[in-house]
Parts: structure tokens; C-alpha cells; sequence
């Protein structure tokens, strides 16, 4: 196991839209630009669009790109974002966040006609295919992306790094995708999970339902196949002793498929906090960590 450097740790306590006032005084050398990634009848563009952040179009860059978490019922693009873009922008990298369809909040865990997956994946491989095909537009290289995201979205991008069908289904390529950085989920086994009396049981049944082959699917950890060539993966480890267990049975099976695994010990962080460390100022955890991770990616 590869463990990146941890330094002295210190707790903290396609439509286009004009920047805003906002987004402009809090980072001013990041431009914004909102693009509708897909359309489909009846569903709210916003869900189905990406929030491109850039500087200096005339040099390439590489390519960050942020999935969202909330149970894959709730959240958007645009939360706890200036952080990650301040840091994002430092490094000199173009970043991009996206939203994809929800699942039902309240659960309906009758309704068989709700959005539950491939739903959620479908819609960030295809956001991915957005930025393959686009990226350059923004100063960013195509050929240099990182994807990642916390809780559910770290799910989701757990998954399309082990389940290859959504990006060759989206014809990317999937040797453009450097790093897959996954940030505090336990649900790397979903069928197993869709079974468990376990905290937040149903939460896990209103998005992946109960179907066998579908849960199979869903679970990274049942989706990596030896001879395939995946992406570098960073792991961050924290919570209770079932959810190590699970992290750690995550990074065991990717290293037996001779993929290079980078993971960092986060224990002091809730898993609301360890969203909100990365590109904290000063913060000594995840944000050095990841960073060495991304210069590895992209050296």
C-alpha cells in the first residue's frame, strides 16, 4: 500500500451563463461558465449540467472533476466548492462539477419508476464524455482528468473507475482518466449493502433497488477483473469498524489487480468535515495528500 506524505496535522474547527458577483470576488482568476451536458424530456436542465471553472485558456491544463454526494437523493454542483476551487486553481488545474439526476427524497421505495441506478452513473459518464469532448475549449487537456467526489458521488466515481461499461459507453477513452479519488464511502458493495439491516438501509434500497444483477453492477468491488488496466485510486479511511472494513476490503481487491492505491488516514474528521478539509487553508490532512496525489496522476 502506497501511503502518501501526511505532514503535522492541524484540526480546523451546451448553455452558457455570465460569472457571477460572487464567484468573482471569492476567486477572481477563475472564470465560470454553466453548460447543459445532456437534455432529456421533462427533467430539469440543472440536473442534467456542469459548472466549468478556468483561468488561462492559451496553456492546457489538467482536469479535475467534482461529484457531489447526498445520499443520491439531495445535493448539487455548487456546494462547498470555494475551497476546493481555490485550491484547484493554485495548482493551476481546470476544474468542473456536475450534477446528475436524483433519487427521490423522501424515499419511495414502491415507486419502481423512480430514478435509482444506472441512473446516477449513466449521467456522470456522460458528464465525463462532456468534458472529453470539450475540455480544450477551457484550457484543459482531455487526456488528463481526475475524477472524484465525497459519500455518494465517492461512490459513483468508485464505480466508474471499476465498472469500465459507462465510460466505453460513453466512448471515453478510458486511459484519459488519470485518477479516480474517492472521499469517505463505505459503498463499495452494494449488493451486500441492499441486504444489511444496516444504518441507512433504505437509503441504499430508494437509490440501487433490490435487483441482483443490478446491485452486482453497482458495486465496485465486485466489478474489478483481473488483465484490466484501471486508473490510480485515492482512498481516504475514517469512520466506525464496519466502514474500515469495508475500505480496507476495497483497497485490498484494486492492489490484487496490481492497481496503485494511495490512501490516507482521515480518522479525526467527521464525514461532513472531511468534505469541507480539502483546500481548507492550512488544513494538513487530506488537502497535502491529495495534491501529491494529482501531481502524480498528471506528472
Amino acid at each position: 500500500m502506497k501511503k502518501l506524505l501526511i505532514l503535522t496535522i492541524f484540526l480546523f474547527s451546451a448553455c452558457h451563463k455570465k460569472t457571477t458577483s460572487d464567484e468573482q470576488s471569492s476567486n477572481s482568476e477563475y472564470q465560470s461558465t454553466e453548460i447543459q451536458y445532456k437534455s432529456i424530456n421533462g427533467i430539469d436542465p440543472d440536473l442534467l449540467s456542469l459548472d466549468v471553472y478556468y483561468s488561462d485558456t492559451n496553456t492546457t491544463k489538467p482536469v479535475v472533476v467534482w461529484v457531489h454526494g447526498g445520499g443520491w437523493c439531495i445535493g448539487d454542483k455548487r456546494n462547498d466548492l470555494d475551497n476546493k476551487k481555490n485550491l484547484f486553481r493554485s495548482l493551476g488545474y481546470v476544474f468542473v462539477s456536475i450534477n446528475y439526476r436524483l433519487s427521490p427524497y423522501p424515499y419511495e421505495l414502491n415507486n419502481h419508476s423512480r430514478i435509482k441506478f444506472p441512473t446516477h452513473n449513466i449521467d456522470v459518464a456522460d458528464a465525463v464524455k462532456w468534458v472529453y469532448q470539450n475540455i480544450e475549449n477551457y484550457g484543459g487537456d482531455k487526456n488528463k482528468i481526475v475524477i472524484m467526489g465525497h459519500s455518494a458521488g465517492a461512490q459513483l466515481v468508485a464505480l466508474i473507475g471499476t465498472n469500465l461499461d459507462f465510460l466505453q459507453q460513453a466512448n471515453v477513452p478510458v486511459s484519459s482518466i488519470k485518477g479516480v479519488a474517492v472521499i469517505d464511502t463505505q459503498a463499495y458493495d452494494i449488493y451486500e449493502l441492499t441486504r444489511l439491516n444496516y444504518f441507512n438501509f433504505d437509503m441504499y434500497r430508494n437509490a440501487f433497488g433490490t435487483d441482483s444483477l443490478q446491485n452486482i453492477q453497482a458495486s465496485a468491488i465486485r466489478n474489478i477483473q483481473p488483465g484490466l488496466t484501471y486508473p490510480k485510486f485515492f482512498i481516504t479511511k475514517r469512520g466506525d469498524s464496519f466502514r474500515l472494513q469495508k475500505i480496507n476490503e476495497f483497497i485490498q481487491a484494486l492492489q490484487n489487480n496490481n492497481v496503485e492505491v494511495y490512501d490516507v488516514d482521515a480518522g479525526i474528521y467527521s464525514h461532513t468535515q472531511i468534505n469541507e478539509a480539502i483546500g481548507y487553508p492550512n488544513e494538513n490532512i487530506i488537502t497535502p495528500a491529495l495534491t501529491d496525489f494529482l501531481n502524480i496522476c498528471f506528472q
